[in-house]
């Protein structure tokens, strides 16, 4: 064991003597506890010293307590001097070798690479390291330095800023996001198969040898020219149902097909399921179906005629558990002649094909739809239907704005059933009441526009569920009937553009209490306007104009409240205007011009060209006699 030497001996005695021998002893430990704080009050401050001088000088390095590894920390308030670092010998920020230091161990190294102590009451351990008079390298210079030596605190500081804002804008409209709508994991895909997909050509003849009656026979399906042909390849090899041929709803769906071979391609429907899609046909666009079921309750017992018999001329489709019972086609531009495969449906009960490209006459197989009920075919360029008469249970037909030109097929005589029919803007000819007097279930009935002749029947009484009769601009001739009156039903009546239908109006019209439109223009009615038109309180469009009428004007319409365009234009009405008009709270537009009133506009009614009135009267013209400001009531005179 080595000896201490005898400095160190006396120096140890020295301070474990008693400050004074005569006091007891804790009284000197108390005392020699305040002179150490002393002593170590005094280090501290010159510690303070020196390091406030070391912050002046512009480098501080501190070791840190107990760091026996040589690790430095440098602590720098100002800009070091890389050159001095370098002729000093020193790697700037590092230090080699074993060293025992506390916190307040400052050293600088001058030119010949010997450190001076700055504190001289700090013990200290020398620091010796072969390295440290060699010159440093670039990497030795990197070697051992942190982020805090490599980058300036402000820019430290202004990066750390960067990060914080960006973290803060990515995650507030993430966590918006989630409260809207939670994340959803996308689905996980189906894993591929280990085979390609069975091939559908063992398929093809037993689909072939079911469909081969329906289709008319081997040659019609084995064409590839025939539309019959496309849809058996496309039922084979392309329909992403891939029926099998023992499915109840194949042969519906290879007639579907054909039409849509033959007619198409169709204008699509936006959102819709359009024709070859791969599900259901009853889901495709335009296609209705019913339940076998269903269907037999709501034909009363005929289900039987309809799904075993078949069509008429024998074929017979299988009958699928969801039958359709609607195909809605209108404006899918569907164009060329009507398809016979139509026919095969032949348990359609409603077909419409309005506003499309057909042209032609109606096929013959189409008229074997024995159980039609709704047949609308209007607006297109068809030229015959002569054999229309064998949709025995026809009640709604619509052939309007078509090409038909000559008598009204002789066929039409067993609609009995119709409730509405629509003839209206063709070149028809005839009496056509010859046919449609006795036809007492109409409810409906249009045929404007054509060239009809003869007269209005009596039997227009007897049609006692008439709601609407549209018969203007034709050939007819005579008055209207008195019986129309016993029409209570009736709704709209119009026979405008007949200039051969003269007479009176009847004042039977004021019967009619559920009459809401009543044009009789551009006729030959003369006489006055029957005061009974008063009663009609749900009218709200009256047009007499241009006709021969005369006399005052029935003060009894200022009862029609309802009203919102009158036209008693172009007559030889007389008088004033009756201030009941100004009754008219819902009127629009009425028009008095080319009459023989007179006197002062009444200001009821100018009353109701005041804005502040839920309906504003946007119109009004009178006879140039009739007093009247243009400014604030009438608009024109003439």
């Amino acid at each position: 064991m080595p000896r201490k030497s005898s400095q160190s001996v006396a120096s140890s005695r020295a301070s474990s003597a008693p400050i004074d021998p005569n006091m007891p002893d804790w009284w000197n430990d108390r005392k020699k506890a305040e002179r150490r704080r002393e002593a170590d009050a005094r280090k501290a401050a010159l510690r303070e010293k020196n390091e406030r001088k070391k912050i002046e000088a512009g480098n501080v390095y501190s070791y840190s307590r107990g760091d026996r590894s040589g690790g430095i920390t440098r602590m720098s308030v100002g800009k070091m001097n890389r050159e001095q670092g370098e002729r000093g010998g020193v790697h700037s920020g590092v230090v080699v070798g074993a060293v025992h230091a506390t916190d307040a161990d400052y050293y600088r190294v001058d030119n010949k690479g010997k450190k001076k102590l700055k504190n001289m009451n700090m013990d200290y351990m020398d620091v010796a390291d072969d390295r440290v008079n060699k010159k440093a390298t670039a990497e030795e210079e990197l070697q051992g330095r942190s982020l805090l030596d490599l980058v300036d605190r402000g820019t430290l500081m202004v990066g750390c800023c960067l990060i914080l804002i960006v973290i803060i804008a990515v995650t507030i409209p993430v966590a918006l996001i989630s409260e809207d709508e939670p994340y959803v994991a996308p689905p996980v895909p189906d894993p591929p198969t280990s085979s390609p997909t069975h091939s559908r050509l063992p398929d093809y003849w037993p689909i072939f040898d079911r469909l081969v009656t329906v289709a008319g026979g081997e040659d019609i399906l084995s064409d590839p020219t025939t539309a019959q042909n496309r849809a058996l390849n496309w039922l084979v090899y392309e329909d992403g149902m891939e029926l099998g041929a023992s499915k109840d709803h194949l042969h519906q769906r290879f007639v579907l097909m054909v039409i849509y071979f033959i007619s198409g391609p169709w204008t699509p429907v936006e959102g819709r399921l359009e024709w070859g899609s791969p599900v259901h046909e009853c889901e495709w666009e335009g296609i209705y179906c019913k339940d076998v079921e269903e269907l037999e309750e709501e034909l009363q017992g005929r289900v039987d005629e309809l799904l075993e018999v078949g069509r008429e001329d024998g074929i017979k489709i299988d009958v699928p558990q969801r039958i359709i019972n609607r195909l809605h086609l209108r404006q899918r531009l569907v164009s060329g002649e009507v398809p016979a495969e139509f026919s095969l449906l032949y348990y359609l009960q409603h077909l419409d094909l309005e506003n499309n490209k057909l042209i032609g006459a109606l096929p013959t197989p189409l008229y074997k739809l024995f159980n039609l009920q709704t047949l609308f075919l209007e607006q297109n360029e068809l030229t015959n239907v002569d054999a229309i008469g064998e949709y025995r249970h026809l009640e709604h037909l619509a052939l309007s704005k078509n090409a038909f030109q000559g008598q009204l097929p002789e066929s039409f005589r067993n609609l009995q059933k119709l409730k509405t029919l629509y003839l209206h803007t063709n070149a028809f000819t005839g009496e056509v009441f010859e046919i449609l007097k006795d036809f007492k279930s109409m409810e409906l009935l249009d045929i404007a526009f054509n060239e009809f002749e003869g007269t209005l029947p009596t039997e227009l009484g007897e049609m006692s569920n008439l709601t609407s009769f549209f018969a203007g601009h034709n050939q007819f001739e005579g008055q209207i009937p008195q019986e129309i009156g016993q029409c209570t039903n009736l709704k709209e009546f119009q026979v405008d553009g007949s200039h051969d239908i003269g007479g009176k109006i009847p004042a039977v019209l004021g019967q009619l209490t559920k009459l809401e439109f009543l044009k009789l223009d551009t006729c030959a009615f003369t006489g006055e306007l029957p005061s009974q038109i008063g009663n009609l309180a749900n009218l709200t469009f009256m047009d007499v104009s241009s006709n021969e009428l005369e006399g005052a004007i029935p003060t009894e319409l200022g009862k029609l409240t309802n009203i919102v365009t009158l036209g008693l234009a172009n007559n030889d009405f007389s008088g004033d205007v009756p201030t009941e008009f100004g009754n008219f709270v819902n009127l629009e537009k009425m028009y008095l011009q080319n009459t023989d009133l007179s006197g002062v506009m009444p200001k009821e009614v100018c009353a109701l060209r005041d804005m502040g009135n839920d309906t504003v009267l946007e119109e009004l013209q009178v006879p140039c006699d009739v007093e009247c400001d243009l400014d604030t009531c009438c608009t024109m005179c003439s």
